[in-house]
């Protein structure tokens, strides 16, 4: 571990243990998705580090599972349980903005809308673990996907967020990005470069079974984005039977278009889950992913992924071999390779070893990396600066 990781609250930093104070953002905590799961790791890592997040729904997302520790909430705290958080969408710079975080030395901000945002003060280093730009306001026509109406409601203030964003991208030092999809939309996005950091999985908590469901499986978040209505057509049509794990503002909708071979099974602990990731035939996941950890955990649990052939996918499975990949989001294309998955065998020492390219110690080999380089940009560049004014002033 290198010596800036042995962090300290403002206050302390003249112990022998304080090397350099450390402040972790993330973006709010009001749902339990690998973003927060990845925030949580970091704050267990970092056990002295102090944390930061604009709102945090304690009775949605209990502490344990995001770290153990108390995250320091910004003035939308006091009001997000009546108005919910899309309501304060106009506010949340400003909120992530507002959060005391100029006095610390080194800012590691897990952003997925506005995390990136945070203060920073003179000589402080800020590095964005990003998990994607915002996909509200830079993806509208896959994010406001059957509601045109709310998208030409919003689109003066999400041109206003816009701006904001792309101001508050400017004021990062270094980028990380958790797959080469998202450093592709990051120089998009911000014109700016990020080293790949894949997100982690912890291998060694999953682990190969014998015993087979006979059942396909999608683990998800219920919302627009993850299309579960497509591999629910797909298993409707085909009779393939499907479970589906989440819960999310889509479960009605989606409850009403499940046939008879469609359990849906909402919410479930995580030993359950992956109880059911390792006995399913395969687990499917018809969305664009910015990376899709979910993919990779299965893998390292032995059961082969079905995946839309983009995004992060591409970056994770090698068809036929690691998994299975569709060209098409359409429930028949879907349902050929849930088929193809159905009728062969893969290796499952394969599957494990491909998921072992993001286990958890190398996250943490590669973030640490490369905060270190960014520091040593940093500070190279102060002792350049400085250089020219003596230059200047002799």
């Amino acid at each position: 571990m290198p010596p800036w990781s042995r962090c300290a609250a403002p206050g302390s930093f003249n112990t022998p243990e304080a090397i350099i104070r450390t402040a972790i953002i993330h973006d709010y905590i009001t749902q339990l998705g690998g973003a927060e799961r990845v925030a949580g790791l970091l704050a267990r890592r970092y056990p002295d580090a102090s944390l930061f997040t604009s709102v945090h729904r304690q009775d949605l997302v209990p502490l344990e599972a995001v770290g153990g520790r108390v995250w320091r909430t910004s003035f939308l705290q006091w009001c997000v349980r009546r108005t919910g958080l899309k309501a304060t969408l106009p506010l949340l710079p400003a909120a992530v903005a507002s959060l005391p975080t100029a006095e610390y030395e080194l800012l590691i901000s897990s952003s997925s809308a506005f995390g990136h945002h945070a203060s920073k003060g003179p000589g402080t280093l800020h590095v964005c673990l990003c998990h994607t730009p915002p996909r509200f306001l830079w993806q509208n026509n896959v994010y406001f996907r059957g509601r045109p109406a709310l998208k030409h409601a919003l689109a003066p203030l999400l041109a206003v967020l816009r701006r904001l964003d792309r101001r508050a991208a400017r004021g990062v030092d270094a980028y990380v990005a958790v797959s080469k999809h998202v450093a592709a939309r990051i120089h998009q996005t911000y014109g700016r470069e990020a080293q790949l950091v894949y997100p982690p999985v912890n291998v060694a908590s999953f682990a190969p079974v014998r015993e087979r469901s006979g059942r396909f499986l999608v683990v998800s978040r219920l919302v627009p984005s993850k299309r579960v209505e497509l591999v629910i057509e797909a298993a409707n049509r085909s009779g393939l039977p499907l479970d589906v794990i989440g819960a999310g503002p889509e479960m009605a909708s989606l409850s009403r278009l499940a046939g008879r071979s469609v359990r849906m099974l909402g919410w479930q602990p995580d030993p359950t889950v992956r109880e059911a990731v390792a006995r399913c035939e395969a687990l499917v996941v018809a969305g664009e992913e910015d990376f899709g950890l979910v993919m990779a955990e299965a893998q390292a649990s032995g059961r082969p992924p079905v995946a839309f052939a983009a995004g992060g996918a591409l970056e994770i499975i090698e068809d036929g071999t690691t998994g299975y990949l569709f060209s098409e989001q359409t429930p028949a294309s879907i349902a050929d390779a849930m088929r193809r998955a159905r009728g062969s065998s893969v290796d499952v020492a394969s599957l494990v070893e491909s998921a072992r390219r993001f286990d958890l110690p190398l996250f943490f080999e590669h973030l640490e990396s490369a905060i270190e380089t960014a520091r040593v940009q940093q500070t190279s560049g102060v002792a350049a600066s400085e250089a020219l004014v003596v230059e200047a002033g002799s």
